[in-house]
């Protein structure tokens, strides 16, 4: 499902940063050691893949829930 760009490393060892992009291209995400996310979405056409937005979270688990929770309003 994700596709690994780029890892940051530091000097010493340990993983400082992961750059992710899902299989299709409509993602991609970047993801700190200290669990702060940025998500871009992309909108991908025959001619082109433009960013159409970006989301940026130090809490993915609290973000996942409240997109969850959307669910529920419909």
């Amino acid at each position: 499902m994700w596709i690994i760009q780029n890892e940051h490393r530091r000097e010493g060892g340990g993983t400082v940063a992961l750059e992710l992009e899902s299989e299709n291209g409509k993602f991609d995400v970047n993801v700190r050691w200290d669990g702060c996310t940025e998500i871009h979405v992309y909108l991908i056409t025959e001619e082109s893949r433009e960013l159409e937005d970006i989301f940026h979270t130090c809490d993915l688990n609290g973000f996942i829930e409240k997109l969850q929770s959307f669910r529920f309003c419909l």
